[in-house]
């Protein structure tokens, strides 16, 4: 059973990964782009996103180890998500402090 959090994983990262190229797209319904530059909104967004990935894979071991937990383990995955929207939320306003670098 450890591959519905291997595929939610998986389905997670490839939204880190389309976050992270979006450049100046405007993708996230639940964020203030009016804060900051779009392109620095998604990327801040994007390596967030990895955190439910992690937790996700780490629920994937876990339930690899021990077959019981599987059920436990799928509250995981919509907590971890919500705490990563509050997390994105949260920190958009420190972007706007932040002064943009150019790579």
């Amino acid at each position: 059973m450890p591959e519905v959090f291997l595929t939610i994983a998986l389905i997670l990262f490839g939204l880190a990964v389309l976050l992270w190229f979006a450049g100046g797209r405007r993708l996230l319904n639940f964020v203030d782009y009016g804060a900051a530059p779009a392109a620095r909104i998604n990327r801040h967004a994007a390596a967030r996103l990895l955190l439910p990935v992690c937790v996700n894979a780490g629920c994937a071991w876990a339930a690899g180890q021990h077959p019981q937990l599987t059920v436990p383990l799928l509250f995981l995955t919509p907590l971890s998500i919500l705490g990563t929207v509050i997390w994105i939320g949260a920190g958009i306003g420190r972007l706007q402090a932040i002064p943009a670098t150019t790579p």
